[in-house]
């Protein structure tokens, strides 16, 4: 009796190595979010006041407020203060969580991890506009963080051919 070989086709599709990049920064970038936001919202009176007072890192706040403000004058930007930074700060967190899922599913190669980036980072920059209104100079780098979001959702959606849809199944 002869030997039949039973012919499998396994589907084992490569990640590139440009997505796999993608993926490790995303990864770190959303550890350093959650961390640098838990950090904010337990630490939000001072950094509303550092904020608002012109002591911030950035000097931006200052080209941007409007009038010719001294610099010791606290400046009105938003709808900042503590109760409302404590909420961005819980906003930031959901939003870096989502985008954390998102990359672990992209990692595996799942199209629903490139939907839950997205969110993710759609969330992350409608939560600066709720809370600094059009104040861009007192977002600081974070919002270049948010904006550079959009730049991986691009590059991720460069790379959705690689990743699997979700199939669904039949009820017969």
């Amino acid at each position: 009796m002869p030997l039949e070989t039973i012919n499998s086709t396994v589907q084992t599709s490569a990640r590139p190595l440009f997505l796999t990049v993608l993926c490790v920064i995303t990864f770190i970038g959303s550890i350093a979010g959650i961390i640098i936001n838990s950090k904010g919202y337990i630490n939000a009176n001072a950094e509303v006041e550092k904020i608002s007072s012109g002591k911030a890192k950035t000097q931006l706040k200052n080209l941007f407020s409007a009038g010719n403000t001294a610099i010791d004058e606290p400046v009105r930007i938003g709808h900042l203060n503590v109760e409302n930074y404590k909420k961005y700060s819980i906003g930031c967190i959901a939003s870096y969580i989502l985008c954390l899922v998102g990359t672990i599913l992209i990692f595996k190669l799942k199209r629903t991890g490139f939907y839950s980036f997205t969110l993710g980072t759609f969330f992350n920059l409608l939560t600066h506009f709720l809370l600094f209104g059009d104040h861009f100079g007192a977002m600081g780098i974070s919002i270049v963080a948010a904006i550079a979001g959009f730049l991986f959702v691009i590059l991720y959606g460069m790379n959705l051919k690689y990743m699997e849809e979700v199939e669904e199944e039949e009820d017969v």
